[in-house]
C-alpha cells in the first residue's frame, strides 16, 4: 500500500498499540532514574556517614589526649583503667601503644596477648606525630572497624593512642537514610507514571484514530477522511493521509483501467509476456513468462533487476528503451534445465503520434527444444559426412592412381587394393555402428532370454583374442560361477565387444581385465584395463556420438566413434548406469550396472 501504513499496520492487520510502548519507554527510564537515584544515595550516604563518624573519632581522641594530659601531671596513669573507664562513656574501642608497637591497655581485649602493632598503617602514621584513621577488617573482632590513632606524648609515656569503632552502626544508619529515599522515589514514581498514562492517552487518540482509518483504507475503502485538528504534527500527518487516499483512488483506477486495456491481450498469448515502464519496474506479466523463467515470486510493480539474472535480457532492455526501437536476442538461462529463449523487446507508445515511450513490452519465447533438435541435426550430419568423407576420399585417390597406370604394377595395386578394402570395411563398420545405434534408439525393449553371461564373455574373449595377441596384452577374466541374466545375447555381447576393443585399443601394455558380480539386486560389470588413461574434462562428454578423446589417434586405430555411445544406449535400454573412473597414464575403469528384472 505504502510505507506509511507499513507503519501503522502489522502483517496480520492488527493496530501496534503505540501507547503501550511509550508507556514501556516511560517505565523504563523511571527505573533507570530510581535504580541511579538508590546507588548515588547509598554511596553518598554511605561515604557521609563514615566521614563524620571518622571526624567524630578525632575529636573523641583529642579529648582523651588531653584528659590523659592532665592527670599525667598530677600522678603516674593507670592506662588500663583509664581506657576502661572511658571506652564505656563514650562507646570506643580504645587502645594505648608504645613506640615500640606493644600494646599497653585494651578495652576490649586481654593487651597482654595482642600482637605488636608497629606495623598497623594507623599505628605507623601517630609515631611520625600525625593523626590518621583508617578502615581494616579486625580478625580479632570479626568486622570492619574505623580506627584513628593519635601521638601520645606524656611526661611518663610515649606512644599512640587508637579509638577503634565498628561500622555496622554505620551500615544501620546508611540503610535507614537510603530506605527513606527509597520510600520518596517510589512515591514519585507512582505519581510520574500515572501522569505519564493519562498524557499518552490523550496524546495516542488522534494516532489511533489514523490507525483506524489506515486499516479501512487497506482494506479497500480509499474513500476515508481524517478531520484531527490539533495544530500540531498529527494534523499535518493527518492531511498527508487525506492525500495519501487520493492518490491511492487515482492509481487504483489507473491500474484498473490498465489491466482492462491489457486482459484481452495476455489472455491470447501462448509466448511470455513482461512489460516494464521507463524505471524499469514491471506493471505487467502473465503466467507464462514466470513459467520460462522460472520464477516463483510475484513480480508486479518490483524492479526487473530484482526477479531477473540475465544480462542478455537486460541489454535487451536496456537498449529498447534508450533508443526506442524494437530489439531481438537470444540467451540461455543458467538453471537446472538450461533453457534457451528468444527475447523480443519493443517500446510502448500511448499513441502513433507521440515519440515518448511509456515503457518497453517483453516477449519471451523458449526456443530450447527447436535448437536442441537443429545442434543434433546439425551435429549428425556433419559428423556423419566427416566420418563417411574420410575413406571415400581415400578409395577415390587410390582408384584414379590406378586408373592413371599404377594398375600395371601389380605389387602396387594389389597394396592400393588393400588399402581400398580396409576403407571399405571402415565404412561398412561405420553404417552398420549408425544402424546398430539407430535401432536400439528406437527400441522400446528387446526380446530377451536367460542367458549365461560366462558363455557371452568367452564368446567375446575369443572373438578379440588376436588382438590381443598383436598388442602383447594379457587378459584377465574374474567372474562369478553361472551368472544367469534375462537380455538379448547379441545386445550384451555388442556391450561387451565395444567395451573390450575400446580397452585393448588405447592400452600399449600390461593387462585387460573383465569383472562381473551379481547380487540380489544388479549384475556389475567391470572393464578395467592400463592403458593412457583419460582426462577428468574428457569424462562427461565420452559417450557423445562421434566424441573422440584424441581425434587422430582414434582414427589412426580405425574407430568409428560410435562404440561408446552404442554401450551406453544399450545400458539405458536395460535401465542401468555407467560410470568412469580414469587416471592419465595409469589406465581407465567402465563401470556398469544392469538392474535384474
Amino acid at each position: 500500500m505504502c510505507s506509511f501504513m507499513g507503519i501503522l499496520i502489522d502483517k496480520k492487520g492488527m493496530v501496534i498499540n503505540l501507547q503501550k510502548k511509550l508507556m514501556g519507554t516511560y517505565l523504563m527510564i523511571i527505573s533507570l532514574t530510581i535504580i541511579i537515584a538508590i546507588i548515588f544515595s547509598w554511596q553518598k550516604g554511605n561515604q557521609h556517614f563514615k566521614e563524620t563518624v571518622k571526624k567524630d573519632t578525632e575529636i573523641q581522641g583529642t579529648l582523651l589526649t588531653e584528659i590523659l594530659l592532665r592527670e599525667d601531671e598530677n600522678e603516674l596513669i593507670d592506662f588500663q583503667h583509664f581506657v576502661n573507664k572511658y571506652s564505656e562513656i563514650s562507646n570506643f574501642r580504645i587502645t594505648v601503644i608504645d613506640m615500640e608497637g606493644i600494646v599497653v591497655a585494651d578495652s576490649h581485649e586481654n593487651y597482654e596477648i595482642m600482637d605488636n602493632h608497629a606495623h598497623r598503617q594507623e599505628v605507623s602514621q601517630a609515631m611520625k606525630g600525625n593523626i590518621y584513621s583508617k578502615i581494616r577488617y579486625s580478625k580479632t573482632l570479626g568486622t570492619y572497624y574505623l580506627y584513628t590513632a593519635l601521638p601520645l606524648k606524656l611526661k611518663t609515656f610515649e606512644g599512640v593512642l587508637r579509638l577503634s569503632v565498628p561500622l555496622n552502626d554505620i551500615k544501620e544508619l546508611a540503610y535507614d537514610m537510603i530506605k527513606y529515599v527509597i520510600y520518596g522515589i517510589i512515591i514519585g514514581a507512582i505519581i510520574a507514571i500515572l501522569i505519564a498514562y493519562f498524557v499518552t492517552k490523550k496524546m495516542m487518540e488522534p494516532i489511533n484514530e489514523i490507525t483506524k482509518a489506515s486499516i479501512e483504507v487497506s482494506e479497500g475503502n480509499y474513500n476515508k477522511k481524517l478531520y484531527i485538528k490539533t495544530k500540531d504534527e498529527r494534523e499535518k500527518l493527518a492531511e498527508a493521509f487525506n492525500n495519501m487516499t487520493i492518490k491511492l483512488r487515482l492509481n487504483m483506477w489507473k491500474l484498473e483501467k490498465r489491466n482492462r486495456e491489457f486482459e484481452s491481450v495476455l489472455s491470447s498469448m501462448i509466448n511470455g509476456v513482461i512489460a516494464v515502464d521507463e524505471e524499469y519496474n514491471v506493471f505487467l506479466y502473465n503466467k507464462q513468462a514466470k513459467k520460462i523463467l522460472d520464477i516463483k515470486e510475484e513480480i508486479d510493480e518490483k524492479s526487473i533487476y530484482e526477479v531477473i539474472r540475465n544480462s542478455t535480457i537486460f541489454n535487451v532492455l536496456e537498449t529498447s528503451i534508450s533508443q526506442n526501437k524494437y530489439m531481438v536476442d537470444e540467451t540461455k538461462l543458467m538453471s537446472k534445465s538450461d533453457k534457451i529463449i528468444r527475447v523480443y523487446a519493443n517500446p510502448i507508445f500511448s499513441n502513433t503520434s507521440s515519440k515518448r515511450s511509456l515503457g518497453t513490452l517483453l516477449v519471451i519465447r523458449d526456443v530450447t527444444e527447436i535448437r536442441k533438435l537443429e545442434t543434433m541435426r546439425s551435429d549428425f550430419v556433419s559428423n556423419v559426412t566427416h566420418e563417411l568423407k574420410t575413406p571415400l576420399t581415400s578409395i577415390r585417390g587410390f582408384v584414379d592412381t590406378l586408373k592413371n597406370g599404377a594398375i600395371k604394377d601389380e605389387e602396387i595395386a594389389i597394396k592400393f587394393l588393400d588399402i581400398i578394402d580396409i576403407e571399405s570395411e571402415r565404412l561398412s563398420l561405420l553404417i552398420n555402428d549408425i544402424l546398430s545405434l539407430s535401432s536400439i534408439e528406437n527400441s522400446n525393449k528387446d526380446i530377451n532370454t536367460i542367458n549365461n553371461v560366462d558363455n557371452i564373455i568367452n564368446e567375446v574373449v575369443d572373438i578379440l583374442y588376436p588382438k590381443l595377441r598383436d598388442k602383447q596384452l594379457e587378459i584377465e577374466v574374474d567372474i562369478d560361477k553361472d551368472i544367469m541374466f534375462l537380455c538379448n545375447k547379441n545386445r550384451i555381447k555388442q556391450l561387451f565387444i565395444n567395451l573390450l576393443d575400446n580397452a585393448i585399443k588405447y592400452t600399449e601394455k600390461g593387462y585387460v581385465k573383465i569383472e562381473c558380480r551379481k547380487d540380489d539386486s544388479s549384475l556389475t560389470i567391470k572393464v578395467i584395463d592400463t592403458g593412457i588413461g583419460i582426462a577428468r574434462e574428457h569424462i562427461e562428454r565420452l559417450f557423445e556420438r562421434f566424441y573422440r578423446v584424441d581425434k587422430g589417434r582414434s582414427r589412426k586405430m580405425g574407430g568409428t566413434g560410435l562404440g561408446l555411445s552404442i554401450v551406453k544406449h544399450i545400458v539405458e535400454l536395460y535401465n542401468g548406469t555407467i560410470q568412469v573412473q580414469s587416471e592419465v597414464g595409469k589406465g581407465s575403469t567402465f563401470i556398469i550396472r544392469l538392474p535384474i528384472s
